[in-house]
This record gives C-alpha cells, structure tokens and sequence, in this order.
C-alpha cells in the first residue's frame, strides 16, 4: 500500500473542503434565486398611467327603484371592472374573468394590507334578463375584505352610454330563424380604476393574468400610501 506524502495529503483535503464550500454556497444562491425570481416586475417598481376617466351612468343593485351612479363604486377604492353577463357559457369569455376574479379575490383577502382597500365590480350586459333580483344571487361573493358588487342597468339605453365611454361594442347571436339565441359577442376587457376614478391600466384576453393584477393592485396601494406622508 502506498501512503500520500504529507504535503500531498493536505493539499487534496484542501481542494476537497474547497469545492464543497463551492458548491454549497452554489445550492444556496440557486435556492434563494428560485424563490425570490418572478417573470414580472415587483409591485413600485413600475409605474401606472392614467389612461382616461372612468365611465359613468345610472346603474342598479339590490333594487331597480334606487339607482346609483356608477361612480359611486368606481372611486374612494382601488377598482376591478368587468362587464359580463349571467348566461355566458363562453369557457373563454365571463367563465374565465370570473374565475380569475375569484383568484384575485382570494390572494387579496390574504394581505391584510390590502383588505378594505379593494373591491371588485361586475356590470351587466344583458339588463333585460340580469335584473337586480336576479343578480342578488350572487351576493354570497362578496366578503368583508374584498367586497364583490353585481350591477346591471334599466336597460340597453342606460348601459350603451357606458360601453361607448370605454369603447366596447356587442352583437347578439341569432338562430337559421333570425331569432336571438340570448348570447352576447363582446370582448372581454378588464378595467383597473384607481381611488380618484382613473382607468390605470385595462387587461385583454390573454393578458389578464391574476398575478399581474395583484402586482398591479400593489403598485397602486403603494402609490397610494406615498400620498398620505
């Protein structure tokens, strides 16, 4: 058996304790870049620009004899708006905006910064099926944290005005007979509104991703926050 010098033997023990510290050091940097690294910008470090004013107009909850302005829900809070409609079967269209609002909701009413701060805002595009008795159903949505309020109008003259503020168009489908089918062709477009009734930024199909929102919404409280001081 042949023993290593002593000068040797230290020299290897040298380099063997030398690239395990290497490549423990590698495991922890690794680690910590896999849990702080985010395909998007962190909240404040990007800024969001007034688009336009927030439409506004007579809308209704609860009760179609007590109108309210739309701005009334559109300010004094950090904003999310849809329109949908309550028979959309589209898994693309209202289905989809919906569940990514269920989504948001749910990450908001985890920071308790956040509770209080926002509420999230559905308006009807079919007010002829959509009364305010129909939509009362969906009340059990709303929470303390993150109320969720379900509009409608008295009728397409009323909600028009609103669609043309934010440059949104629908067309009814129609059977071999020319008879409605009840379905709505329209776009889906989500409005962030910030507490003063700005339009911050509006997030397409394919773009309107929960995560994004919710750095969004951040990015706002802290611009908001900057303001008090």
């Amino acid at each position: 058996m042949r023993f290593l010098s002593r000068p040797r033997y230290h020299l290897l023990v040298s380099c063997a304790l030398l690239f395990a510290l290497v490549v423990t050091r590698s495991s922890i940097a690794v680690a910590a870049e896999s849990a702080t690294d985010s395909p998007f910008p962190a909240p404040g470090t990007y800024k969001l620009d007034r688009i336009q004013p927030m439409a506004n107009g007579w809308v209704l909850e609860q009760s179609k004899w007590r109108p309210h302005r739309l701005s009334t829900y559109t300010t004094g809070k950090i904003t999310l708006f849809s329109f949908f409609y309550g028979t959309c079967r589209d898994p693309q269209g209202c289905p989809a905006t919906w569940a990514a609002f269920e989504t948001i909701q749910s990450e908001l009413e985890k920071d308790k910064e956040l509770n209080g701060r926002v509420r999230l805002l559905f308006l009807s595009l079919d007010p002829s099926v959509d009364t305010p008795e129909m939509l009362s159903f969906y009340t059990s949505k709303s929470t303390p944290e993150v109320p969720w309020h379900f509009l409608t109008t008295w009728s397409d003259w009323f909600l028009h005005p609103i669609m043309k503020s934010l440059s949104l168009t629908t067309s009814r489908a129609v059977d071999e007979n020319g008879k409605q089918t009840g379905e709505i062709y329209h776009m889906v477009r989500v409005y962030l509104i910030d507490p003063e009734g700005w339009v911050r930024e509006i997030y397409a199909t394919g773009f309107f991703d929960p995560d994004v929102v919710v750095n969004d919404i951040k990015t706002l409280v802290l611009e908001e926050n900057k303001k008090k001081h």
